[in-house]
This record gives C-alpha cells, sequence and structure tokens, in this order.
C-alpha cells in the first residue's frame, strides 16, 4: 500500500479548510484517511497552518511521500530543512540553533520582497508621473526644434561619406560573379 500526505478538503462553499492527512495514493482526494497529522486554513489572518511533527516524521520515514502542495507548505514553515537535518543525525541542539538562523534568513527574504515590491510600485508611479510632466512640456520643446536644422548638417556629411563606400562594395561583389560563371555553377 502506497501511503501519500495530502491534503483533504473541508469547510463549507467558498470558504475552505484542508486537513493534512495520510492516506492511501488510490483513495479520493476526500476519501478515509489512515490518519489526521495537521490542518492548512489558507483564509486564516494569524495560523495558517499547524501540524503534528513526530507523526509527520514517522510517515517520511514509513516512505509516505508527500504532496506537491504539502511539500511546498512543509518547505515554508521549515520543516523540510529540520527532517534533512535529523536524516544527517544532528542533535536536538543543533538542530534548534540552524532552525533558528534558518527561520530568520526566511523573515528576511520575506521582508526583502515585500522592500521590492513597493521600491517598484514607486518607480512605477514616479515613471507615469514623468509621463504625464513631458505632455504638458510639449510646447515648450518646439522653440528648440528651430535650431535642429544646423546640427543636422553634420549629419549629412557623414551620410556623404558613407556613400562611397556604399558603392565599393557592390565592385568587391563583382567579380564572385564572374568566378561562379567561370566554375560552371551558375545556370
Amino acid at each position: 500500500m502506497s501511503v501519500k500526505l495530502r491534503f483533504k478538503r473541508m469547510g463549507r462553499k467558498k470558504r475552505p479548510f484542508y486537513r493534512l492527512v495520510a492516506i492511501d495514493s488510490r483513495t479520493r482526494r476526500d476519501g478515509r484517511e489512515i490518519e489526521k497529522l495537521g490542518w492548512f486554513n489558507p483564509s486564516s489572518v494569524d495560523e495558517t497552518f499547524k501540524f503534528n511533527e513526530n507523526r509527520v516524521v514517522h510517515w517520511l520515514d514509513q516512505g509516505a511521500i508527500p504532496s506537491l502542495t504539502v511539500k511546498n507548505i512543509l518547505g515554508k514553515v521549515g520543516f523540510n530543512h529540520k527532517y534533512h537535518l535529523l536524516r544527517l543525525g544532528k542533535s536536538e541542539d543543533e538542530i534548534a540553533k540552524e532552525m533558528e538562523s534558518f527561520l530568520g534568513r526566511q523573515k528576511d527574504k520575506e521582508e526583502s520582497k515585500i522592500e521590492k515590491k513597493k521600491l517598484k510600485k514607486e518607480q512605477e508611479s514616479a515613471a507615469a508621473k514623468a509621463e504625464e510632466a513631458p505632455a504638458e512640456e510639449a510646447p515648450a520643446e518646439e522653440a528648440p526644434a528651430e535650431e535642429a536644422p544646423a546640427e543636422e548638417a553634420p549629419a549629412e556629411e557623414a551620410a556623404a561619406e558613407e556613400a562611397p563606400a556604399a558603392e565599393e562594395a557592390p565592385a568587391e561583389e563583382a567579380p564572385a560573379n564572374e568566378d561562379e560563371e567561370k566554375d560552371g555553377t551558375d545556370k
């Protein structure tokens, strides 16, 4: 019998509540479970996930396979890292110390994500204001447009210099065509 750790949907319509269960992989999602291990409430604000670590460790040691969603949520709360340390044979003190640093890094990552989102919003709002400001200043930019023809003269000289180079390029290609005709590869 293949055992999986997955969520069983409970709650009412439009108000989901999930129970973390050890269940036979062949049974349906809301079927009879082997053991209740915890719960997950996505609509709760303060505490969204709670589970019995000892029993989850027991089932994982027995060969139970967590579903992708369960694995992701266990990773967010740091259980996957803790389980990894247990499997390495670390002592409880080492695990506790490592978990403190791990959870601190996770909290820093969350804070940096929030800061990046705020910074991005500020940049977008500044860009939107900058786009509105040039629209108002457009009549003022028409006066410098009269000076632009004087600046275009050097551009015309550069274009004139490029023209002889363009005339030389077809001359170089012409001998290549004659070689092809001599080879008899053309027509």
